[in-house]
């Protein structure tokens, strides 16, 4: 049998396209209401001048917002009368936010270790170098992209050399970050307080992160080189999965409980407070809360 006719190949990459979109959406969707009560509890009350909280609301709902303006979008593609501006604009968003997305995630990653590092200079240079190579590929991206021609409907174009370079300092950030976090978790363990929530939480996000990353560039390979499936269905998934672990990660530390006397703190003070736990601190942690910090 001979290989699919062009159009048939179309077809099929229409199809794909589809339902990720509207599966990736039902994800988004479903992730979104399992977190509404702890965010009306925990994000809402945060004062208005707090960054972490506009960053989970950015995280969490222009993600949704994309994805829900995609469905939209994908009737013209199917349809082949996409213009050539809202092709042009609409790829370049979805680019342009998943890029965004893995930044943003991954700076939240980046403060937790700088907080649990407490501060210290070098981590500030190591981190700041790392996220800041892979922000200035994401934006060198974009611009390949946008110099590149576009197809018809609007689906089909070919993965950049530079998405890789991308890839690899993702890859190298994410690293990093895990060693780091798990470098201190054993100091702190091996100092004999293994039963800091804080620290348990901050090594077990981060390692579910690095998981979710490895899982992604899986993926990516697998979708575009062993499937045959548009490299676009990725964008879906791996907004939906920026979205989700982001969003948690902020989440989770506004839960944390809070020492006496700061009760009626605003939550985003919090943020760092409760993250800035290091060798000489966790003594006088757990002598000053011992019932917070140390469980029976």
């Amino acid at each position: 049998m001979g290989s699919p006719d062009p159009l048939t190949n179309y077809a099929r990459a229409v199809r794909d396209v589809y339902y990720h979109s509207v599966a990736a959406l039902s994800v988004m969707s479903w992730d979104c209401m399992s977190t509404l009560e702890d965010e009306v509890r925990y994000i809402w009350p945060m004062r208005v001048g707090y960054t972490f909280k506009w960053l989970y609301l950015f995280l969490r709902y222009i993600p949704l917002f994309a994805q829900i303006s995609t469905q939209y979008i994908i009737s013209h593609m199917i349809s082949g009368t996409s213009a050539y501006d809202l092709c042009k604009s609409w790829q370049m968003s979805m680019i342009g936010l998943v890029l965004l997305t893995s930044v943003a995630m991954e700076s939240i990653l980046a403060f937790r270790v700088y907080a649990l590092f407490r501060r210290q200079l070098w981590v500030t240079l190591l981190l700041g170098c790392l996220i800041s190579a892979e922000a200035s590929c994401a934006l060198l991206t974009l611009w390949k992209r946008y110099l590149l021609g576009w197809d018809a409907a609007c689906i089909l174009f070919p993965v950049l050399p530079i998405s890789k370079v991308h890839g690899v300092l993702s890859l190298a950030t994410e690293s990093t970050l895990i060693i780091m976090t798990l470098l201190k978790r054993y100091a702190i363990v091996k100092a004999g307080f293994s039963k800091v929530p804080v620290v348990t939480m901050v090594t077990r996000d981060g390692s579910l992160a690095y998981l979710l990353m490895l899982a992604l560039l899986g993926c990516s390979f697998g979708i575009v080189k062993l499937m045959g499936w548009p490299p676009l269905v990725m964008f879906f998934w791996t907004a939906t999965m920026h979205s989700a672990c982001g969003s948690r990660l902020i989440l989770n530390m506004a839960q944390l409980p809070r020492p006496k006397g700061t009760e009626h703190t605003d939550g985003g003070i919090l943020l760092t407070s409760q993250v800035d736990v290091s060798l000489d601190t966790v003594a006088s942690i757990i002598i000053s809360y011992p019932c917070m910090y140390l469980s029976n």
